[in-house]
């Protein structure tokens, strides 16, 4: 699996409905809070899209959320890692799920591929497809394939360190 990441170490939560940002972020905040009590061997990794608002401003969001818990800042290196898919996490999708097939696939972080598909992609993205996207990452983000998005460049280096605080 993906990172040597397997489902019993993944305790996930998925958005019950509402504001996938807003949950997200509250979720995020309160996970960190639960880590003061349980921290040896645990993290808390977050998602959250871009949506055009900027990766500073979201992580801002994040930040402040925090600060008013009086909880420490995010930090992949300290098990507290959120990941930002620019513009949307479908940018992601779709340039893995062309990696997986073999297919050269162009996309940029500024269309918003929920609303529409990149040019060259046979299909929608699903939420099936993300178990396999994650699973076919290329965990290398220090040579990654040509044509990989930045934010997923950043991301799999977020990942690495994450990875590694939450194996202490």
């Amino acid at each position: 699996m993906a990172a040597g990441v397997d489902g019993r170490t993944i305790d996930p939560r998925p958005n019950p409905g509402g504001s996938g940002h807003d949950w997200v972020k509250n979720q995020f905040v309160v996970e960190v809070a639960n880590l003061a009590r349980f921290s040896e061997g645990r993290g808390v990794l977050g998602l959250i899209d871009e949506d055009g608002q900027g990766v500073a401003a979201r992580e801002r969001d994040v930040e402040d959320l925090l600060k008013k818990r009086d909880l420490p800042p995010l930090s992949a290196q300290e098990g507290r890692c959120l990941l930002l898919p620019t513009r949307n996490l479908e940018t992601w999708l779709y340039w893995l799920r062309a990696q997986q097939h073999g297919l050269s696939l162009v996309v940029d972080e500024v269309t918003d591929y929920k609303k529409e598909r990149p040019s060259g992609s046979a299909s929608r993205a699903r939420n099936e497809d993300c178990r396999p996207a994650g699973e076919a990452l290329p965990l290398d983000h220090t040579q990654p394939p040509l044509g990989c998005p930045p934010m997923l460049v950043r991301a799999l280096g977020d990942l690495r360190e994450f990875l590694k605080a939450v194996r202490r």
